[in-house]
């Protein structure tokens, strides 16, 4: 049989990361916008949510039939657009001069070795290098070793490469990737909930996850370990929340599991406006922090409502050019690079059926019938 993404699960996941995306964005803004009235934005648990979220996609769009190079191909133009205007706006402001306003980010300014190791995505392999004005990209150096980690393994399972990359990457970005791998778990073996047990763990998970923040019980877990091993706290520097990043990924992945089975029909009814907002959400978690400098320490801007709305018509500006022609990319970067051979496939979890496009899910084992429920996209 048959399965498919729910069409309310879907719309769901969008206005998570959508969510997700804004947190990380008050995060960093909103100390010098409302110093008078500081709150504790959960930035860091909104980057578990990306990761989970981000298992879940890859898991979605890696169909056996796409072949290594058809997946590498949809990665590379999803991700280079964005990470290449990022660091066209990090020299840009790095030439006008102007300051940064974050601690983390080279407090030097822009320089090409620090894009350069990003734009290999090695900034956190080893080391902590961020893009100077673009902190928000170390999430991406993690990721990007997710993807070609998993993709090896679907597509060209040799453990020799595998171990390779293993490698580069390094430890620290090695030490986070069970959260990211919840996502594909999730993913693969998502089963169909009674409504009541759906509903009770929808809240459950959503209670569960508001309390592990309010109560920093990650930080809380890293300083316990702390007493007992301060040296594998140092040297896990940027991934030594790994204990408690991957309970709040378990929470977030059992919040996802019952929103599967719940049809979410009050998020269906804002369908269209959810669609189009969350289409911007990778240019909102990486242009906001140079547009910010810019407006903030470059043009001064200090009202707080006129510094909101033109941050985000910037992020609606760049995400245009770049996040939203994702399909223009990818079909001129076919012509540049093509398939010039099918590649192996080695599904790394049993699924039911492969499904056609990673824009029109289908086939995969969610636990809803695909004759019950329409087609619907999700972004990846």
């Amino acid at each position: 049989m048959k399965r498919n993404i729910p069409d309310g699960l879907s719309i769901y996941l969008d206005l998570v990361r959508l969510a997700a995306a804004f947190i990380v964005l008050f995060t960093h803004a909103w100390p010098f916008l409302f110093p008078q009235h500081p709150l504790p934005w959960p930035g860091h648990s909104a980057v578990v949510i990306f990761f989970v979220l981000s298992g879940f996609v890859i898991s979605h769009a890696a169909r056996p039939d796409l072949g290594l190079h058809g997946y590498a191909l949809h990665r590379i133009a999803r991700i280079y657009p964005v990470v290449l205007a990022a660091a066209l706006l990090s020299i840009g402001i790095a030439g006008a001069g102007i300051p940064n306003i974050i601690h983390y980010g080279s407090p030097r300014g822009s320089d090409w070795q620090d894009i350069g190791i990003n734009l290999a995505f090695l900034g956190q392999s080893w080391t902590d290098v961020a893009m100077p004005y673009v902190g928000t990209l170390w999430s991406l150096d993690y990721e990007i070793w997710y993807y070609i980690l998993f993709g090896l393994w679907c597509y060209y399972r040799s453990f020799p490469l595998l171990a390779c990359a293993a490698l580069v990457a390094g430890p620290k970005i090695l030490l986070l990737m069970p959260v990211w791998l919840l996502g594909v778990v999730l993913h693969r073996k998502m089963v169909p909930l009674k409504p009541r047990y759906a509903l009770s763990l929808f809240v459950v998970s959503l209670a569960a996850g508001l309390a592990f923040f309010w109560f920093d019980a990650g930080i809380q877990i890293r300083e316990a370990m702390r007493v007992l091993s301060p040296w594998l706290i140092q040297v896990t520097q940027g991934s030594n929340q790994f204990v408690g990043d991957f309970i709040l990924g378990l929470i977030v992945a059992l919040n996802f599991l019952a929103a599967g089975s719940l049809g979410m029909k009050l998020a269906l009814k804002f369908k269209t406006v959810i669609r189009y907002l969350s289409s911007f959400t990778f240019s909102l978690y990486v242009f906001h922090l140079p547009l910010a400098v810019i407006l903030w320490n470059g043009l001064h801007v200090r009202s707080a409502p006129v510094f909101f709305g033109l941050l985000m018509a910037g992020v609606w500006i760049l995400g245009t050019l770049t996040e939203r022609r994702t399909a223009w990319y990818r079909s001129k970067l076919s012509k540049i690079w093509p398939n010039k051979k099918t590649a192996a496939v080695h599904d790394p979890l049993p699924i039911e059926a492969a499904g056609a496009d990673e824009h029109r899910p289908a086939g995969h084992a969610t636990g809803v019938d695909v004759a019950k429920q329409p087609r619907e996209r999700l972004a990846s």
